[in-house]
């Protein structure tokens, strides 16, 4: 079984929920911090396997419709999955990302 599901383009429910009551048994649906505020579709969500300790992973604020980060932490030390969707008639998640990793680098490097 998977630990983490990546999801584009969800299919969501006349209230912007994902159709997941029978995943919940299994799965935690993790969807952007401002889902229910942004007049903006979200095209991202996560699935994480309840499985795995709330201890060793957080949702990273990012604000985006299109990207949704998720963080591991282990013995491994720290890991950030990207969930990413890209629009098809336009690169502006592109751009985000580069902006938003430049941030990251810079912020580590200090």
């Amino acid at each position: 079984m998977y630990d983490i599901t990546c999801i584009q383009e969800p299919y969501l429910n006349p209230v912007k929920l994902a159709n997941a009551s029978n995943l919940r048994q299994y799965w935690g649906v993790l969807y952007l911090s401002n889902h229910h505020s942004s007049p903006d579709r979200m095209q991202v969500i996560m699935l994480v396997n309840k499985k795995l300790s709330k201890n060793n992973w957080h949702i990273v604020m990012i604000k985006s419709p299109n990207v949704m980060v998720v963080e591991l932490v282990g013995d491994f030390g720290k890991v950030c999955m990207y969930n990413i969707y890209n629009a098809c008639d336009n690169d502006n998640t592109l751009h985000f990302l580069e902006r938003h990793m430049a941030t990251e680098h810079n912020t580590r490097q200090a």
